[in-house]
C-alpha cells in the first residue's frame, strides 16, 4: 500500500494503533515559477511529516525536467493529484483573465474532489510552511473539530508570520555552515512580531490593539470535508468568504502555538525599504520534523535522494529560495545564524 511504502522510505506520521488520525489533503493553491526541485522536495516531506495524507497540486508552468521528475515520483506513491493549470490547458483562463492564476477556481475545485474523501482540507501557498509545533497538525485538527461539534464552526483560519530571513545576503562564512542543511533549516529567523500592515491592522493610537483576522493577517485556513450537511460554496483566499460577519459565526481562530504558517516571503517590506527596520526572533522548525527530512531524503536508499543530490550540485540553482533575491542586512539579523 501506499502507506507502507512511505513508512519504508521513512515519511510516516502514522503512530502504531494511532486509528484516530484524521485524513488531510493539502490543496495548494496554484504553483508556477517553480524550478529548482529541493523546495518541492522538502515542502512536500515536511508536510507528509506533520500529517498531510495527499496534496491536490494546481499546475500553472512547472514543467521543467527537474520539477516533473519529482512529481512524478510522489504521483506514483499516490500522495500527489496534478491538474494541468497552463494557459494552454484552460485557454489562456489561469494566465490572463483571473486573478492570481484562478485561485479561488482552483481552492473550490479541490474542496469538491475532497468532500466526503477527507476529514479536513488545508489551503495554503508553495512558499507558506505550516507550523503546528512538535505534534504538526494533530491540535489544530482537534481544535478544530471540538468548535466543529461545540458551534457548529465548519472551517479554521490561521496566521501568517513572515520568514524575513529569506532576505538576508549570507555572508562566505554563512554559507559555508549552510552548505549541507536543508533550505528549511536555512531560514529559522522570523518577524519577532506582527508587522503592520503587512499581516495585520492598527486599532487605536499607537498601534496598542491589532487584528489578524482574515485578510488582514494574511491567514490561510482549514476545511471541514467530513460533514456533508455543510453546503459546497466558492471559496477565498484569506477565509472562506469574505463576508467577516458571517466568518466569526462559522470560523474558528487558531492561536499561534496551535497552529500558524510561515511566510517565506516579503516584497512588501522590501519593497518599502522595511526588512531593516523590524525584529527578528529564532524560531526554527521543531527538530523531530526535521530530523525526519533529513532521513528521509538523505540517508536512505530512495529516488529522492538522487534528485535532491543532482539539484544540489546544480549551478542553475540558487542555495537560498528561488523566488527570493537577497539583500545584504545589518549584522543583528546574521547574529543567530552563526550562534
Amino acid at each position: 500500500t501506499t502507506r507502507k511504502l512511505r513508512q519504508l522510505i521513512g515519511s510516516s506520521v502514522e503512530k502504531q494503533g494511532n486509528d484516530n488520525k484524521k485524513k488531510v489533503v493539502h490543496c495548494l493553491n496554484p504553483v508556477y515559477g517553480l524550478k529548482d526541485p529541493k523546495w518541492l522536495i522538502e515542502y512536500l516531506e515536511y508536510h507528509i511529516a506533520i500529517g498531510v495524507d495527499h496534496f491536490h497540486i494546481y499546475n500553472v508552468d512547472m514543467h521543467s525536467p527537474d520539477v516533473q521528475s519529482v512529481l512524478e515520483m510522489y504521483r506514483k506513491w499516490n500522495l500527489i493529484t496534478r491538474h494541468d493549470w497552463s494557459a494552454k490547458a484552460s485557454g489562456q483562463y489561469t494566465t490572463r483573465i483571473t486573478y492570481e492564476h484562478a485561485k479561488w477556481a482552483a481552492q473550490t475545485d479541490c474542496a469538491l474532489r475532497s468532500r466526503g474523501l477527507y476529514d479536513y482540507a488545508l489551503f495554503s501557498d508553495i512558499d507558506e510552511v505550516a507550523m503546528g509545533g512538535n505534534e504538526g497538525l494533530a491540535p489544530a485538527l482537534e481544535m478544530c473539530e471540538q468548535a466543529h461539534t461545540d458551534r457548529g464552526v465548519i472551517g479554521c483560519s490561521f496566521n501568517s508570520n513572515t520568514v524575513s530571513s529569506v532576505f538576508t545576503k549570507l555572508t562566505d562564512e554563512e554559507e559555508m555552515k549552510m552548505k549541507d542543511k536543508l533550505l528549511l533549516e536555512r531560514y529559522s529567523n522570523v518577524e519577532a512580531k506582527p508587522f503592520c500592515p503587512s499581516n495585520c491592522k492598527c486599532l487605536g493610537r499607537n498601534c496598542e490593539e491589532m487584528t489578524r483576522k482574515y485578510h488582514y493577517g494574511r491567514q490561510k485556513y482549514m476545511l471541514n470535508m467530513h460533514d456533508l450537511t455543510i453546503p459546497p460554496r466558492p471559496l477565498w483566499t484569506h477565509a472562506i468568504a469574505r463576508d467577516y460577519n458571517e466568518m466569526d459565526r462559522i470560523m474558528e481562530q487558531l492561536p499561534d502555538d496551535v497552529f500558524h504558517i510561515r511566510h517565506y516571503q516579503g516584497h512588501w517590506l522590501k519593497n518599502n525599504n522595511l526588512l531593516d527596520t523590524m525584529e527578528e526572533k529564532n524560531a526554527p522548525l521543531p527538530k523531530e520534523f526535521i530530523d525526519l527530512l533529513r532521513e528521509t531524503i538523505f540517508e536512505n536508499s530512495t529516488p529522492l535522494r538522487g534528485r535532491y543530490a543532482k539539484a544540489q550540485e546544480d549551478p542553475r540553482f540558487s542555495s537560498g529560495v528561488e523566488w527570493v533575491t537577497p539583500k545584504v542586512r545589518p549584522a543583528k539579523y546574521h547574529n543567530m545564524l552563526l550562534a
